[in-house]
């Protein structure tokens, strides 16, 4: 009966897959994708980025290279689209394409409320409409993330939340929370939340080997990246300077930019 009884605890995966030992990292219930980084990818259950799973990044600012950490899971996913919906910054459409990811794969949702936002988010991943949903929420309450993370359960696409650090004191149902903050050469990663025991140290993820060998950016191509306006808005076409899949222009509910023509950086 000893032997019985413990056969359980050393491998309780077998009793439910949902079950794993707090001092091993959990078996993924899912599909995953690398994260293609290796030094992310052995800290991760499954050695990558979760689908089917609300997944939640919290950036100590917008536009430190979250979208670089998240470019090489994007370039493996299959050829469905790519929904990027309220980001901070207006989408760079040239440094997109750069990465091996074409225009008529990303459709940029700009709604114009948070709740908006969310809304948005729980449509698409009920309707099964995109290989990849970055949302980028300033304010989420639980039952709304409850909502999320059981739509994405339903799913099999990338779901990735983007929120801001105070964002970490609070509950979620996430199976993987990650805050980020920026480093010389790329980017520091730290684990808060996993299905494994916990990760105390940062994780360095280099972008580029040395600051020398980091790729400049070229003159823009033309090109479009299409903006869905919220109900009642207008979509405006401009052309922006590059910030890691991000232009430098922050924009305001009512600006939706597409890369067309130019604008001022002070528009």
């Amino acid at each position: 009966m000893a032997i019985a009884s413990s056969f359980p605890l050393r491998h309780p995966e077998r009793v439910h897959p949902a079950l794993w030992r707090g001092t091993q990292l959990a078996r993924p219930q899912g599909a995953v994708v690398s994260t293609g980084f290796h030094v992310l990818d052995r800290q991760l259950p499954g050695q990558g980025w979760p689908l089917s799973s609300l997944i939640e990044l919290m950036p100590s600012q917008p536009g430190i290279g979250e979208l670089q950490l998240l470019r090489p899971a994007l370039a493996r996913l299959d050829a469905r689209s790519i929904l990027l919906i309220g980001p901070p910054y207006s989408p760079h459409y040239h440094c997109w394409r750069n990465w091996g990811l074409e225009k008529h794969r990303l459709i940029w949702i700009n709604p114009q409320t948070q709740m908006d936002v969310l809304w948005a988010a729980e449509q698409a991943l009920r309707h099964h409409a995109c290989a990849a949903l970055l949302c980028w929420a300033e304010a989420a309450r639980l039952p709304s993330l409850r909502r999320l993370h059981w739509a994405a359960a339903q799913n099999d696409a990338l779901f990735v939340m983007l929120r801001p650090p105070c964002a970490a004191n609070q509950a979620s149902p996430a199976s993987l929370r990650l805050s980020l903050s920026p480093a010389a050469q790329g980017m520091k990663v730290h684990i808060l939340k996993r299905r494994g025991p916990a990760c105390n140290a940062s994780i360095s993820i280099p972008f580029y080997l040395s600051q020398e060998t980091e790729p400049t950016a070229s003159a823009p191509a033309v090109g479009h990246l299409y903006a869905i306006p919220a109900a009642g808005g207008t979509t405006h076409k401009h052309r922006l300077p590059d910030r890691g899949g991000f232009s430098t222009v922050r924009h305001t509910a009512a600006h939706h930019v597409t890369l067309d023509q130019p604008v001022s950086a002070n528009a």
